[in-house]
């Protein structure tokens, strides 16, 4: 499981209005759209709403990560190669951006026997430990591309996909409208940590290129009020995207 980079959720201030310990402070955010110039989406299996938009680069089964050199590529977990499939898809050709790389539950594949080895009394792996922080998948990105521009690693919990988004359009904002590549992946988490997340999406990634002249527009409501099905933000914001008006060039979400 990959540290969080960031954390977007705030402890509420003894000053506050009382609130039960460990609670959480919602926050509002103004409507706002994000210009999307390509998309993509990879899942380990057919999901089906999510093709109906020809302009989302859809795909299922192996991930194509053949732009990658192989000793990168060994090194790489089913959701990197699919992270870095949605990557390639949306900014291959394109030489040097900033990135956003979001991921609510990071490698489960990985940390799991990093924690059994640390039960048993055991040393940690030094490649495992290596591939399994937060950063790891953005950093192969980097190296296979040999792009040194900046790249965030970002866990937020539940409402990760919705801040990765936010963060990656004001990049793309306080940098006089450059283009930024945004990446998301989760996994399911295995069946002895299920009950700390009883909506468990399937394994898939998705890749949004920030950037202007814009072929979609992803208009972004904000919902502070609802409460309960933030698990599952990737796959809602891609069923309101198949759902859409694709014919408008707009698609809307509304991030709750």
């Amino acid at each position: 499981m990959w540290w969080a980079a960031r954390s977007c959720w705030k402890t509420p201030s003894p000053s506050l209005a009382p609130r039960s310990k460990g609670a959480r402070i919602r926050v509002s955010i103004p409507e706002f759209s994000i210009p999307i110039t390509r998309a993509a989406f990879w899942s380990q299996e057919p999901l089906p709403g999510v093709a109906s938009d020809p302009f989302l680069d859809t795909a299922s089964g192996p991930p194509d990560t053949a732009f990658i050199e192989p000793l990168l590529r060994r090194r790489l977990s089913a959701l990197g190669r699919g992270m870095l499939h949605c990557a390639g898809r949306v900014a291959a050709d394109v030489p040097e951006l900033r990135s956003v790389f979001a991921s609510q539950h990071g490698e489960p594949s990985r940390t799991m026997p990093m924690l059994e080895d640390l039960a048993h009394g055991l040393d940690i792996s030094p490649t495992q430990f290596s591939m399994n922080v937060h950063n790891a998948v953005a950093g192969i990105w980097s190296i296979s591309r040999q792009d040194s521009s900046a790249c965030t690693a970002l866990g937020a919990g539940p409402e990760t996909f919705g801040w990765g988004l936010l963060e990656a359009y004001s990049l793309h904002r306080s940098h006089g409208g450059a283009p930024v590549l945004f990446v998301y992946g989760d996994d399911r988490l295995p069946e002895v940590l299920t009950e700390f997340e009883p909506m468990q999406a399937p394994l898939h990634a998705l890749a949004f290129l920030i950037a202007a002249p814009a072929a979609r527009q992803l208009r972004i409501r904000r919902d502070p009020s609802v409460k309960g099905a933030a698990a599952a933000q990737s796959l809602r914001c891609l069923a309101a995207m198949a759902n859409g008006p694709a014919n408008t060039g707009a698609w809307a979400w509304t991030w709750v």
